[in-house]
């Protein structure tokens, strides 16, 4: 098997892979801890470049859609959560524009002009799918274990912490309430960018 290196942004990543974690990967752990950790870098750090560490993958084949995730599946389904946090709040925030221009990155059409997730966690199907990465309301049960809790999790924690930089901006004295939206707007777009913004080898 030859190994290349390759030295890749987010935005570029999930515009030209469709990344699936097989079932035998170890279930997505990362606890506050790990989320506080990768909030500082990224969305409080002051440097525009920020390197998440490299990836393991591989694809079966030279034709292949999928690229299969060795090693890298807890950042990179990190940084999913995050961008799902990210679009939802921008929805709140109403510019649903903004947030549908953003699941293009989650979720955009294969070669047979198909949905399909940027993103496929094989263990947590369908609740990572249908309940977070999805743009609207859930239409599928799913059983609630200890990947699916801290998926959950992670989502929430990241979710607190935009609503705290939106509220930030909220008590910021004086200022037009139109004025203070497109802070609010400018202020998850930045986070958006930062995330998206992130290389990896």
């Amino acid at each position: 098997m030859k190994i290349k290196p390759i030295d890749r942004d987010v935005r570029s990543l999930f515009e030209s892979h469709f990344f699936v974690i097989p079932r035998f990967q170890r279930p997505y752990s990362w606890d506050r801890e790990n989320l506080v950790d990768f909030w500082t870098d990224i969305c409080d750090a002051t440097e525009d470049d920020y390197f998440i560490g490299s990836m393991v993958v591989y694809r079966q084949g030279q034709h292949a859609v999928d690229t299969n995730v060795v090693d890298g599946q807890q950042r990179l389904t990190t940084i999913v959560l995050l961008l799902c946090a990210i679009r939802d709040r921008l929805k709140l925030l109403g510019d649903e524009a903004l947030a549908l221009g953003l699941q293009g990155l989650i979720e955009r059409p294969d070669l047979d002009n198909k949905k399909k997730y940027t993103l496929y966690s094989e263990t947590p199907y369908p609740f990572l799918q249908d309940h977070i990465q999805k743009f609207g309301e859930p239409e599928l049960k799913a059983e609630i274990g200890p990947e699916e809790l801290a998926l959950k999790a992670a989502y929430d924690e990241f979710c607190k912490r935009l609503d705290e930089k939106l509220d930030e901006v909220e008590k910021q004295p004086g200022g037009k309430k139109e004025n203070k939206q497109k802070e609010k707007l400018n202020s998850s777009k930045t986070c958006e960018n930062a995330c998206c913004g992130c290389r990896r080898s």
